[in-house]
């Protein structure tokens, strides 16, 4: 099989099921080792490889890295790809996911449910400002748990939720977001690449503050509105007050209403008559008449 012809020789090797070399001919073809009896051959399309070289070059790699995984290694696996442990990581902050947390794949990684929830509210964005530096909205997207199969095939699920780390910006840091989002709330992907080198943050720290601080500054401007429209309420309906105010001030008063005759006597009848005194005393049974001028 190897130089094509034929063998004489006493010993010739057989490779299964109807191979065969001369001793000198079947070897690999990567580091050209000669293999016999005493080591393992791989066929692959003809062509003879060692063990190392055919699991260097055809055994299943991660992902992540690209290393060849080893018999002792655990394994994550999500749809057909596969990774180590330690590479089964959030493309964005770098948190490792563990058995039982939420995970997103994509075309270009794994993200984690937090920061794959701000890729999806930052591509909403984006969207509506007509904005072409936005994340392909149409990859393809899996969320799912995740499980660890051990080599007894069960299937292990962590408990309890992984805290999530906050982060503290400096007042310089601040200041510089603050000066790039007063001149453009919405930056390109070219602009905050810029503000990653100048404040040292991660891409993700920067893109949820801007996030953040937009929905701050949304949900301000609504209550300022709805203040000012109260406001304009209130103004409104204080001259209709004045106004009555004003009215009832300069409005003469009504005259006592004198009760007829007749009505007079109706309401006296069963009341028991009062006499009337003078400040000093009784009036007296007499007034005397007015003095003469003459």
């Amino acid at each position: 099989m190897g130089c094509g012809a034929v063998i004489n020789d006493q010993y010739i090797l057989r490779v299964a099921p109807d191979m065969e070399w001369h001793a000198a001919c079947l070897k690999c073809v990567e580091c050209q080792q000669f293999l016999d009896e005493t080591c393992t051959c791989f066929v692959r399309d003809g062509k003879t490889y060692c063990k190392g070289d055919y699991v260097r070059l055809f055994g299943a790699k991660c992902d992540k890295c690209g290393s060849v995984f080893t018999r002792t290694d655990m394994v994550m696996r999500a749809r057909s790809k596969i990774f180590h442990l330690d590479c089964f990581r959030c493309r964005c902050c770098g948190k490792q996911l563990l058995p039982g947390d939420e995970f997103a794949l994509r075309e270009d990684g794994l993200f984690c449910r937090f920061d794959f929830d701000a890729i999806k509210e930052e591509a909403r964005d984006h969207e509506m400002t007509d904005d072409n530096h936005n994340t392909d909205p149409t990859c393809p997207v899996q969320l799912a748990g995740l499980g660890r199969r051990d080599t007894s095939g069960r299937v292990h699920k962590s408990e309890g939720k992984p805290t999530r780390i906050r982060t503290v910006l400096t007042e310089k840091q601040l200041h510089t977001l603050g000066t790039c989002y007063a001149a453009n709330p919405r930056p390109d992907a070219l602009m905050k690449e810029q503000l990653v080198e100048m404040t040292g943050l991660s891409p993700r720290v920067v893109r949820v503050w801007f996030q953040n601080k937009r929905c701050k500054d949304k949900k301000r401007a609504q209550f300022l509105k709805q203040a000012a429209l109260q406001q304009e309420k209130d103004t409104a309906s204080l001259p209709c007050m004045h106004a009555h105010a004003h009215t009832n001030k300069h409005t003469a008063p009504a005259p006592p209403v004198c009760a007829s005759p007749a009505e007079a006597s109706r309401r006296s009848i069963g009341r028991t008559p009062v006499p009337l005194r003078h400040a000093n005393g009784l009036l007296p049974d007499r007034v005397p008449p007015p003095c003469d001028p003459r």
